[in-house]
């Protein structure tokens, strides 16, 4: 089959974006201006249009950014290997994981956990995207039956109580965030309007969310501009409510609350990608580009208090997979150079702190779970939330 022609792909690409654009000024006409936390919704997850729920190719070299699970399948090893420490503790455990994206973090685990003959009940797969649904599917069905059987989607979290892992890796910061600035001593917050094109305007916070602002106890110069999560501990019940014994395992790149309101990070972290590109225009390519916020990992901790979870492990990535034996998963160097030399190029993107290593987080979050997790058992930097 011929690869599509690029002209013409530009062409839908623009149609699509324009379609969205029109959505959210229809929408700015129903009500009036918006938050750009509703904007950054619209763009990211209305229905057939969003960047995410859409058809659009988002991750891998052809995509707008690579996530650790498309490196190879050292990053799902580890992890496998963590998992394995629950799942041989836990009553009847399942797996639950959030935004599978392609699904090869999946395939990788589930191999990995069958070669450690500590396989879960069930994997389920909680999956808005009917297109990475799709794309999932066609990757699962390449396991052997038994393995296949084990995956099942979900597109609203599960309804009944549960034991094991609920993960999620580069999830968190895909969730809509409030952009503030601090002027006259007060939280103004950035919302969106139209008049023939997206203009920002800056107005006193709603109550409730000034609330949470305030909740942080931060100490900002004037003019300081940042973001956060709105409603991140209702966000984090939902997910986790039913979740009877077992563990929570959020991978994002971010960092604890002193430094993600660093004075020196004045602009905020909110970032687009588009064709792995970043940029800062999160006006244009609406619905064809990612639009993120890093993660403030303080924050993630405070809504687990909030939800009756306990704050087991913070650390970084590359902390977290050494722990878990990155090193030794690499192969032999004699008897397959190629694939130790693949292995080895991962590992370093993994864990070199120019690469992923020191910008990606692990938290770690349990409810009746009280064993020291191997993930932090070379560092855990709990101290710095």
């Amino acid at each position: 089959m011929s690869q599509q022609d690029p002209t013409i792909e530009q062409h839908s690409l623009a149609s699509h974006s324009l379609a969205l654009k029109k959505k959210i000024t229809e929408q700015i006409e129903e009500q009036g201006d918006i938050s750009f936390a509703q904007y950054m919704q619209m763009a990211l997850y209305q229905p057939g249009l969003g960047y995410y729920s859409s058809g659009n190719h988002k991750f891998g070299q052809a995509g707008d950014f690579v996530t650790a699970p498309e490196l190879g399948d050292l990053f799902a090893k580890c992890m496998a290997q963590q998992f394995q420490q629950l799942i041989v503790k836990i009553p009847t455990p399942i797996i639950l994981e959030l935004g599978a994206g392609t699904g090869q973090f999946c395939y990788d685990c589930l191999l990995e956990l069958d070669c450690l003959n500590t396989l879960p009940e069930k994997y389920y797969i909680l999956e808005v995207s009917a297109d990475l649904q799709d794309r999932q599917k066609q990757k699962i069905a390449t396991l052997p039956m038994h393995l296949q059987q084990l995956v099942c989607w979900i597109q609203q979290p599960l309804a009944e109580d549960f034991n094991g892992i609920i993960f999620a890796n580069e999830v968190v910061d895909a969730l809509a965030v409030e952009v503030f600035k601090v002027e006259d001593q007060h939280y103004k917050q950035m919302r969106i309007a139209w008049d023939d094109g997206f203009i920002q305007q800056w107005q006193h916070f709603p109550i409730q969310l000034d609330a949470e602002l305030l909740n942080k106890n931060l100490d900002l110069q004037e003019g300081y501009v940042s973001e956060f999560i709105p409603h991140l501990a209702d966000w984090l019940a939902t997910i986790s409510h039913n979740l009877s014994q077992g563990v929570v395992l959020f991978v994002d790149y971010g960092y604890d609350s002193k430094a993600y309101y660093h004075p020196q990070r004045d602009e905020g972290t909110l970032v687009c990608y588009f064709q792995h590109q970043a940029n800062f225009d999160y006006f244009s390519n609406i619905g064809i580009q990612d639009i993120t916020a890093f993660v403030d990992f303080t924050a993630v901790a405070q809504a687990a208090d909030d939800c009756r979870l306990s704050v087991d492990g913070y650390t970084s990535q590359a902390h977290f997979l050494i722990s878990l034996g990155i090193q030794d998963k690499l192969g032999d160097s004699e008897a397959d150079y190629e694939n130790y030399y693949k292995n080895t190029t991962e590992m370093k993107k993994l864990t070199m702190p120019n690469e992923m290593g020191e910008k990606f987080k692990v938290i770690a979050l349990s409810r009746n779970f009280n064993e020291e997790l191997l993930g932090f058992s070379f560092s855990n930097q709990l101290h710095l939330l």
